[in-house]
C-alpha cells in the first residue's frame, strides 16, 4: 500500500473486517491529541521537576492508540523521512559520543531523550494524512497560544508584577512572561506560531474579524514582552511572509495602509504610549544604534565569546565536550543562548549538523511545493517557519522542548497537504 493510500480512522480493519473498537479507539485518540497540543505551550505544567509536561503525557497516550490501531506511518514526511532520521542520528551521535569521551553519558542519555521526544516522536504523531487534521491540529495550537496571550496582556494591565510570586506572568522589570514564566520565550513562541494565522487568514479559513484582532494580540504580547530577539523575529517573519503571498495589488493596499498607520502615529502618537521596558530596552538600541543597549545582550555576547574561545582552546571539529559541559566550563555556570554555538561545543560539527538538517527538511519540502505548483500560501507558511526558527536558535540554548519544534512540525504538516493532493487552493 502506497502512503498516500495509508489507512485513516474511517478505513482502520481487522482480518479484513471493520472494526467498530478500531473505530472508537481512533476517536479517543484525536481527542486526546487535540488535548496534548493544546496543553503544549503550558509547559509549566508538568510533573514534579522532571521536564515531562501534561502534554508529553498526552502524546505519550496518543503514540500508544497509534501504535494498537495500526496508524503509525513508515513516512510521515514523504521523501524528507529518511533526511530526518539522518538529521537525528548525527546528532545523537555528535551529543553521545561527546558525552561517552568525556564521562558524562547519563547527562547525554537524558539531553538526547529530549531531543528524541521533541524531533522523532513528536513527529510521527503530528504528521497526518489527512486534511482537516492538519488544519484543526495547527488550529488548536494557534487558539492555545492566542489564549495564553490574552491571559498575559489582562494580567499586565490589570494585576502586574506580583512580588515574591517568583517567575510570574509580569516580572519584577514590568516585562510580560505569560505563563511561559520567560519574557523572550513568549515573544519567540508568538514569533513562531505566527505563521499559522497568517496562513489561515491568507487562505480564507480564518475570517479578517478574527484574524486581524488575533494578529494585534500578538503584536501586543510581544511589545510587552520587550524582548528583542521576539520583535525581531516576529518581523521577519512579517515581512517574509507578505512577500512571498503578495500581489501587485496587495502590495498597493499595504502601502496605503502602512503610510495611514505611520501618519497616524506622527500625527497623534508618542513613545510614551508604550511600556517603559519596551523603551529602554528595546527603543534605546533602535534610536541610538548601539546594540549593546539591547537588553542582556553584553552578557550573553560573553557567553559567546566563551564559547568560541572554548571551540578553538579545544579545537573541537567532529567531536564536542558532551552534553552540559559548556555550563561546566563558563565562568557564569550558564549555557551559551546560542544553539549554533552550544551544538559545536557540546556534540561537535557532527551533531551541529545534524540539527541544521532539520531545517534542511523544510527547504526540500518548499522545493515539492514549488514543483507541484501548491498553494503559495502553504509555502511562505514553512519558509517562514523555518527561518524564525533559525533565527530563534541564535538567541536560545537547547531547543528540545515541545513548544519550540510543535509549530515547524504543523506547518510541514500544511505544506504536505500540497503534495498529497489532497488541498485544493483556497482564497
Amino acid at each position: 500500500m502506497s502512503e498516500t493510500g495509508m489507512r485513516t480512522a474511517h478505513q482502520l480493519h481487522f482480518g479484513g473486517q471493520p472494526s467498530r473498537t478500531n473505530l472508537h479507539l481512533a476517536a479517543i485518540e484525536r481527542a486526546v491529541v487535540y488535548t496534548a497540543v493544546f496543553l503544549a505551550p503550558y509547559a509549566t505544567l508538568r510533573f514534579s521537576e522532571l521536564f515531562f509536561t501534561f502534554s508529553d503525557f498526552f502524546f505519550c497516550l496518543s503514540l500508544f492508540l497509534l501504535l494498537i490501531t495500526g496508524r503509525i506511518r513508515s513516512r510521515p514526511l514523504e521523501g524528507a523521512t529518511s533526511v530526518w532520521l539522518v538529521a537525528f542520528i548525527l546528532l545523537f551521535l555528535g551529543i553521545m559520543l561527546g558525552s561517552l569521551f568525556n564521562g558524562s553519558p547519563q547527562r547525554g542519555l537524558i539531553v538526547m531523550g529530549q531531543y528524541l521526544f521533541a524531533y522523532m516522536i513528536l513527529m510521527v504523531i503530528l504528521i497526518r494524512d489527512d486534511q482537516r487534521e492538519a488544519y484543526r491540529l495547527a488550529g488548536i495550537f494557534l487558539v492555545s497560544v492566542i489564549l495564553i496571550d490574552i491571559h498575559g496582556i489582562i494580567t499586565f494591565y490589570t494585576v502586574g508584577y506580583v512580588p515574591g510570586e517568583g517567575k510570574g506572568i509580569v516580572t519584577g522589570g514590568k516585562r510580560l512572561a505569560t505563563v511561559l514564566r520567560n519574557p523572550n520565550l513568549a515573544a519567540a513562541m508568538n514569533a513562531l506560531t505566527l505563521p499559522i494565522l497568517l496562513f489561515f487568514w491568507s487562505t480564507g479559513r480564518a475570517k479578517s474579524y478574527l484574524a486581524m484582532p488575533a494578529l494585534a494580540i500578538i503584536i501586543v504580547t510581544v511589545v510587552l514582552t520587550s524582548s528583542n530577539s521576539g520583535l525581531f523575529s516576529t518581523a521577519l517573519c512579517l515581512s517574509v511572509f507578505i512577500a512571498l503571498v503578495s500581489t501587485p495589488r496587495l502590495l498597493l493596499r499595504l502601502a496605503l495602509g502602512l503610510s495611514i498607520v505611520v501618519g497616524g502615529a506622527a500625527l497623534f502618537g508618542s513613545k510614551e504610549m508604550l511600556p517603559k521596558t519596551f523603551q529602554t530596552r528595546v527603543l534605546g538600541a533602535l534610536s541610538s544604534g548601539d546594540i549593546s543597549e539591547a537588553g542582556t545582550f553584553l552578557s550573553r555576547a560573553a557567553l559567546m565569546e566563551e564559547a568560541l574561545h572554548i571551540i578553538s582552546e579545544e579545537q573541537i571539529k567532529i567531536i564536542g565536550l558532551g552534553a552540559d559541559q559548556f555550563r561546566e566550563r563558563s565562568v557564569q555556570s550558564a549555557p551559551v543562548h546560542n544553539l549554533y554555538l552550544l551544538l559545536w561545543v557540546e556534540g561537535g560539527l557532527l551533531a551541529l549538523i545534524g540539527w541544521l538538517l532539520f531545517s534542511g527538511v523544510g527547504v526540500l519540502l518548499s522545493l515539492a511545493i514549488l514543483r507541484v505548483r501548491g498553494d503559495k500560501r502553504a509555502l511562505a507558511a514553512v519558509i517562514t517557519t523555518i527561518l524564525v526558527f533559525l533565527v530563534i536558535a541564535l538567541f536560545n540554548p537547547h531547543m528540545y522542548a515541545r513548544y519550540w519544534t510543535m509549530p515547524v512540525l504543523l506547518c510541514f504538516g500544511l505544506g504536505l497537504t500540497q503534495l498529497r493532493g489532497t488541498a485544493p487552493g483556497r482564497g
